[in-house]
């Protein structure tokens, strides 16, 4: 078997193959550290890395899967990525305007408690 359009979308398919990888581990370990009882211990197992050998498989092998990671990663290199002084003042900007959203809720909630309570709707705490 020879691996489709070899050295195209190398680093997606390394992508694919280690989180594939990793949910393989991590499925198994679940598997085996669940309560499950011991016959079904190697059955789930096996299904864990058949699911996850699938999904190297596929990524490495399967014609449509391999042409779409060579052209996600094609696309991902077209893209214009901010530089870092700009991720870090956009970063600014959302952290600042969800604590000010935050503390005005806070404020409007408070104001409508004590609404509700002045009015005798809700007992006071």
């Amino acid at each position: 078997m020879e691996l489709y359009k070899k050295g195209q979308g190398s680093r997606a398919r390394a992508l694919v193959a280690i989180v594939a990888g990793l949910l393989v581990v991590f499925g198994v370990a679940e598997v085996f550290g669940s309560l499950m009882a011991p016959a079904n211990y190697i059955v789930s197992a096996l299904l864990v890395v058949v699911i996850g050998g699938g999904g190297i498989f596929f990524s490495f092998f399967h014609k449509r899967a391999a042409d779409f990671l060579i052209d996600t990663e094609a696309e991902m290199k077209k893209v214009a990525w901010p530089a870092w002084g700009e991720v870090k003042g956009s970063t600014a900007v959302v952290i600042s305007t969800v604590i000010v959203m935050a503390l005005f809720l806070v404020g409007v909630d408070s104001l409508l408690a004590l609404a509700v309570q002045w009015m005798g709707i809700l007992p006071k705490v």
